[in-house]
């Protein structure tokens, strides 16, 4: 059976935070009251709020007729209940108690250092020797250099080819668009349409068919001649 030193209790929120108790006697009575032996001063504590009891794998727990009740994880005693590292003991709705066995706060301390990072790291497994290689004798083989090319190969083994690092444009070329030829054969037909408009006014004035175009009403009288 575990020592009641083993356990203790920490305050995480109360009149004190971070109070450490320590669990060295079978009996332990929790309260506002000074002849408790855990004094807890406290609006929501009772005088004798609850009651502590060494069993065969630590403590249990059994609330004393408090006003604002004993809480276990989050839930309210009805009765006596056995006590497991890392309970959370409410007194009232303000004070926090953590129960903790010193023990198994050790192992997981101990648990959790060995996983944190700069911890031992395994060795990587030994390389063979270049001159242990088959093929005969390894020269170092160099990092490939600014063309591209690749060190030297073992001796008496297979000669890898050479390695180009090269780049070419491979961009298709591009020509004029379509829409440089769409363009052209507007101003083209602009052009065209501009020079036959012309014409076409030179010809109707030489043969006087300016009263022959119903659009056009000119209003020429008979005896007047062209030009």
């Amino acid at each position: 059976m575990q020592s009641s030193s083993n356990f203790r209790l920490i305050v995480r929120r109360g009149p004190q935070p971070n109070q450490i108790y320590d669990l060295n006697k079978g009996i332990i009575t929790l309260g506002r009251d000074i002849t408790n032996d855990i004094v807890i001063n406290d609006p929501e504590v009772s005088r004798h709020h609850c009651r502590l009891t060494q069993g065969g794998g630590g403590f249990t727990i059994e609330d004393l007729g408090s006003t604002n009740g004993t809480f276990l994880n989050g839930q309210r005693l009805t009765g006596a209940r056995p006590l497991s590292h890392g309970d959370m003991l409410g007194l009232g709705e303000t004070v926090t108690l953590a129960y903790e066995s010193a023990s198994a706060a050790d192992a997981i301390g101990a648990a959790a250092a060995a996983t944190m990072p700069g911890g031992p790291v395994p060795s990587a497994p030994a390389q063979p020797s270049p001159y242990q290689q088959p093929g005969g004798y390894a020269q170092q083989t160099a990092a490939p250099d600014q063309y591209g090319m690749q060190g030297q190969q073992p001796y008496g083994g297979p000669q890898q080819p050479l390695a180009y690092d090269y780049e070419y444009d491979d961009e298709p070329y591009e020509g004029g668009g379509a829409s440089r030829w769409v363009i052209l054969g507007c101003g083209c037909f602009l052009v065209l349409c501009i020079v036959t408009s012309v014409i076409g006014g030179i010809i109707v004035d030489a043969k006087c068919w300016w009263d022959d175009i119903p659009v056009l009403d000119l209003n020429v009288k008979e005896d007047a001649t062209c030009r």
